[in-house]
Order: structure tokens, then sequence, then C-alpha cells
């Protein structure tokens, strides 16, 4: 039952992306496969948006399972053939029972990282929820002698917050009493999040798509798709799931530098997964226009200009430093 779940769900979204914007992997021109490529994580997937050059590659996360970041060719373009460019793209846990940690997530990724660049130091970025990957990253590789040049969020948002907090406090809470398997809580505390997004209106891109693709599997099985719908089509959303191993997710303290790239037309009061960002001796805060949707569609020349200069500003640096 579960493969077959699996199954429906790949042919379900794949007739979503053929119905809006063409993936990152299919925009991408046919390429000689990534360099140690064999030993990236399978559920991290490696795209090479730029390769070669002499200068050490960006690495950037993101979470848009229903398109891509495709302004990260902008980004390319603009930052020259010197600079490589990698997309890790969103975790696949679609045949699992539930999705892993963030930690463990956090550990994959950095395996498919390292498939390209073996040793620090590193520049990594993460978008919206991708943050908090980025961020959990960057605290297992200081862990292991890792440095970390760069360390980027654009637009990060943990949306509401302490209520997927304490959905997810409540699901791990009463679950194993109740008898509930990992896969079941997963199912509950999908339940409690979208009826939450229902009560709350929530309207967004990635919503929208969601919604679509639960439709389509509720008609393709004669059912009705009521304010909540069935288990099976509530997982054909990959942020909701996503937000079961961010709602349980402690992150310790960063110490090094962080920058971080808000859009101008997001509420100022935005509380992320580790804390209200604020300027300080490591932290930088630079605003870009539009909100979280248009600041890397409308805006996104500015967008790219400012996260251009991070990386261009990161490289220059080491190239300047004694030890280089």
């Amino acid at each position: 039952m579960e493969s077959e779940l699996s199954a429906h769900k790949r042919a379900l979204l794949k007739r979503y992306l053929r119905q809006d914007v063409p993936t990152i992997g299919a925009l991408v021109p046919p390429v000689a496969p990534v360099e140690r490529a064999s030993s990236a994580h399978p559920r991290v997937p490696v795209v090479a948006i730029q390769r070669g050059g002499s200068r050490r590659p960006f690495f950037y996360l993101h979470v848009h399972w229903q398109g891509g970041a495709t302004y990260c060719f902008t980004l390319a373009h603009k930052l020259g053939r010197e600079q490589p460019v990698y997309l890790l793209d969103p975790y696949r846990f679609d045949d699992l029972p539930a999705p892993p940690t963030i930690e463990t997530m956090a550990a994959d990724y950095i395996q498919s990282l390292r498939s390209v660049q073996p040793e620090g130091p590193y520049l990594l970025g993460g978008f919206c929820g991708a943050s908090v990957i980025a961020y959990e990253m960057a605290q297992q590789l200081r862990a292991q002698g890792q440095g970390i040049d760069l360390l980027v969020f654009v637009e990060p948002m943990a949306g509401p917050i302490e209520l997927s907090r304490l959905s997810g406090r409540l699901v791990r809470g009463l679950g194993p009493r109740l008898g509930l398997d990992p896969g079941k809580q997963l199912d509950w505390f999908l339940r409690l999040r979208h009826l939450l997004k229902v009560v709350r209106r929530t309207k967004d891109e990635f919503t929208e798509g969601a919604d679509r693709l639960m439709r389509e599997w509720c008609a393709e099985r004669g059912r009705r798709c009521s304010v909540l719908p069935p288990a099976g089509a509530l997982r054909l959303d990959w942020l909701a799931e996503f937000a079961w191993p961010v709602s349980g997710y402690v992150p310790a303290p960063y110490q090094d530098p962080m920058t971080y790239l808000l859009a101008s037309d997001n509420p100022d009061r935005r509380q992320l997964w580790w804390g209200k960002p604020k300027p300080g001796p490591n932290v930088e805060i630079y605003m870009v226009p539009g909100d979280n949707a248009t600041c890397r569609t409308v805006y996104a020349d500015e967008l790219t200009d400012r996260l251009g200069w991070c990386i261009s500003r990161a490289q220059n640096r080491l190239a300047a430093s004694p030890a280089s």
C-alpha cells in the first residue's frame, strides 16, 4: 500500500509540475555527472546550475518542490563562469513512514554537499524553510572541524511557529500512549496543521499547489475533498510533512557569522526557529524588495545582486587572508 501511495504521489507531482513550471532539473542543460556524485545521499539530489571555475562552490537549499529555484540561473550568470553554483533539492521522503529529524536530514545534506566539495570552508545559503536545514548543517560542519565562510538566509520564515511546535508536542506526547506508530503520528499532525490552515485562511503558492494535488487525489478515487482530506491526500503536501520534523527541532545557538536577506514587505516581528534576527557583531541584516514570493520573482534582479555580493565578498575575504 505504501509503495502504491508513493508511486501515485510521484505521478501526481510530475503532472502538477508539467502544468505549472519546469523543475530545475528540467531546465539545466545536459552536463556530465557531478564529480563524486555516487557518494551523494540518494534522498538529497545535487543539481549543478554552474560548474567548473576556480572558485569554491556556493551551495543553496530551497523548498520549491513545485517548480525550483529558477532565479539561481540569474545568480550564476551574474557571478560569472568562475563561480560554481549548486542546488541541494528538497529532501525526498515520499516513501518513508515519516520524515527523519532535522539533524538526520542535515547530515544527509552534508553527505551530498561533500560529494562535490569534500573539505571546507563552505559557502552555504538557504531560502525560506530550507534555512533551518542550512542552520543545522552549519552546526554539524563546525562540529566536524569544517569552516563556514558564508551562511546566508534568504527570507527565512517559520510560519506559525508556536502553533506548529504546540501541535508537534501534542502529537508526540499522546501518540505513543495511544499506540500510534511514527506514520500515524505524522498523519494526525498533518490533520491538525490542515485544520489550522483552514481556520487561518492561509493562501500562498505552496498551499494552493498542495490543495490542487489533494483535489486531484480525491477526484481520482471518487472521494470528496472535504475540509479534512484523507491522510493519503494530506501527504501530498511536502511542506506540511517537512513541518513535522521542524516542529520538534530545538536549535542550539550559533556563534559564528550569519547574514540575513529579508523581504521588506514582510512584517518586522517575524520569529525564526532560533529566535528573532537582530543585528550584532556576528549578524548582518540586509533588506531586499518584495515579499516571500515577489522577492525572487518580480525583484529577482535585486535579490540576486545582493546574494551575489555576499558570495563575492566571502570569496574575496579568503583570497586576501594571509593563510591563502
